[in-house]
C-alpha cells in the first residue's frame, strides 16, 4: 500500500512543483516577448534559466511529471499572455495581463532579491 507523501517529502514535491510552474511561466514570457519583439525577452530569458537552475536542483524524483507540470503552466500562461496583447476586450486583455503579473511576482518573490 502507497501512504500519500507527508512532511518533508512532501513539502519537497511542492516546491518543486512551484519551481517548475515558474520555469514554464517565464518559457512563456520569452518566448511571446520574441514574439512581439518586447525588449524584455533577454531579462525573461535570464529570469527563465534561474528556474531552469533551481529545478534542476529541486528535482528528486517523478521527473516526468514536474515536466508535464512545468509544460501545462507553460501553455497556461501564454494563453494569458496571447489574450492580453491580441484580445479586442480592453478589459478582458487588461486582466489576462495583471493575472500574468501576478504570478511572475509570485514567482519572483520566491528568489532572493527578486
Amino acid at each position: 500500500m502507497l501512504l500519500p507523501l507527508s512532511g518533508p517529502a512532501h513539502a519537497a514535491q511542492d516546491i518543486t512543483k512551484t519551481i517548475a510552474g515558474c520555469t514554464g511561466r517565464f518559457s512563456a514570457e520569452m518566448e511571446h516577448s520574441w514574439l512581439i519583439s518586447d525588449d524584455r525577452a533577454e531579462a525573461f530569458q535570464g529570469e527563465r534559466q534561474t528556474f531552469v537552475h533551481l529545478l534542476d536542483a529541486a528535482m528528486q524524483t517523478d521527473h516526468r511529471a514536474i515536466l508535464g507540470h512545468r509544460i501545462d503552466v507553460k501553455h497556461a500562461h501564454a494563453s494569458l499572455l496571447t489574450v492580453a496583447s491580441f484580445s479586442h476586450d480592453t478589459s478582458r486583455a487588461r486582466a489576462a495581463r495583471l493575472l500574468a503579473d501576478g504570478y511572475l511576482d509570485s514567482c519572483r518573490s520566491l528568489i532572493l532579491g527578486g
